[in-house]
């Protein structure tokens, strides 16, 4: 018997269209700021650095948020997150000093601190029992969808129309993500957390006796730390293989965006037949290890395409594990913690991969400090996607008589 569509339920379909709202925006600001940058300030550190600016936020902040959104449930903070977001757009335009725009960029990113988990809590809250890796492919897709059209759209405007008016119709775009969620109803018990005391040391103790419960999390996590860097060094990487490699317009690079996020949209129709059949736990880990290790070989490949078009095809090839990937973990995740416990591990884990995604971002000043060529930096940041998978996958393939109690991470 066919399960009645996610959408019919209001909390779901309040949380969905806010999530579209802001991901179409964010995925063309991730493409408009390097596109801002080169055209007023260059594509040299001044690049990497207002890369860098928008993530160190999230690294130092993050036990705040957590906080916070415990005391206050998520929807409030969100919201207040998107419209501080919206007035930095604004100003965006009127700078006129590289340091001015990397403040409005740091001030965004405190925002997005506390916007990415309240995001991450009110989608778990809205998950129908059973229906999870549905419902996480759904959001994923979402995510895919504006990371397909969000880029070139940015592109075109900032090239065609004009940075003042590219910022602004962003802005907007976050106000109705903030509305969408402000005047919903929330459901009671999901979306407020019980406030407790929390600090940085109680969140710590926490999180490593979650991790001790359940040594599943460290399969998780270990990748997803190596696929972060990779996934930072990734935005300039694309940036420079435009232009350097391919000596096209810096504009251009955004069709290569679009390209991973199309593959993702491919990936989510693989991700909903495998949602029929991965129920158990070991096989959504499979799912998990093996995906990681096929999207870290195709990104590793892109280094070898002689043209823009065969990096794109490899960037949609790419992006279908990428989803299957993401669907997994997340799933995981919610079937093995409690939404408490999944806020706990959230404020200390999204940290961490911002910390990893920097590192993977400042990995970027070898090569423009010209201390390594294009092909030796991507190998470099290649790897970290790829190594950490290893080592699971060949306990995985291992005789399991030693490793069957309840627990194994395999």
């Amino acid at each position: 018997m066919n399960s009645p569509s996610l959408w019919k339920s209001t909390a779901f379909r309040r949380v969905g269209f806010a999530l579209t709202f802001y991901s179409f925006c964010s995925w063309m600001l991730v493409a408009a700021l390097p596109l801002f940058v080169a055209q007023r300030f260059g594509t040299g550190p001044e690049l990497v650095g207002s890369l860098a600016m928008r993530l160190a936020p999230r690294i130092l902040f993050a036990p705040v948020a957590a906080e916070l959104i415990r005391r206050a449930g998520p929807r409030t903070p969100v919201c207040a997150g998107l419209v501080a977001t919206a007035l930095c757009l604004v100003a965006v335009v009127t700078v006129a000093h590289v340091a001015t725009l990397q403040m409005i960029v740091l001030t965004i990113g405190l925002a997005d601190t506390i916007i990415v988990p309240g995001l991450l809590a009110l989608r778990a809250a809205v998950v129908p029992a059973g229906r999870n890796m549905e419902a996480n492919t759904t959001f994923q897709t979402i995510d895919r969808l504006a990371k397909i059209f969000g880029p070139p759209t940015a592109g075109f405007l900032m090239i065609v129309v004009t940075p003042a008016l590219t910022f602004p119709t962003l802005a907007a775009g976050h106000l109705l993500a903030a509305i969408t969620l402000f005047t919903s109803v929330a459901t009671p018990g999901q979306t407020r957390p019980e406030p407790q005391t929390a600090n940085r040391a109680g969140l710590f103790r926490e999180a490593m006796a979650m991790m001790k419960e359940n040594p599943t999390l460290w399969v998780l996590v270990l990748p997803a730390l190596g696929y972060m860097i990779s996934l930072g060094a990734l935005q300039p990487f694309l940036v420079w293989l435009n232009h350097d490699q391919f000596g096209l317009g810096i504009s251009m690079w955004t069709v290569l965006l679009a390209a991973q996020g199309a593959g993702a949209v491919l990936g989510a129709l693989v991700s909903n037949r495998l949602a029929r059949t991965l129920v158990d736990e070991r096989q959504l880990l499979n799912a998990y290890l093996v995906a990681s290790l096929l999207e870290g070989i195709t990104t590793l490949a892109l280094v070898f395409v002689p043209t823009h078009a065969l990096a794109t095809v490899l960037l949609i090839v790419g992006g279908i594990p990428e989803m299957v990937a993401f669907a997994a973990y997340f799933t995981l995740i919610q079937q093995r913690l409690s939404l408490e416990r999944q806020a706990v591990f959230y404020a200390l884990s999204l940290p961490l991969m911002d910390l990893f995604m920097v590192a993977g971002v400042l990995t970027g000043m070898l090569h423009s400090a010209g201390w390594m060529t294009l092909r030796q930096f991507w190998f470099l940041t290649s790897a970290a996607a790829i190594l950490p998978v290893l080592p699971f996958l060949a306990l995985k393939a291992a005789p399991q008589n030693d490793v069957r109690g309840p627990k194994s991470p395999l």
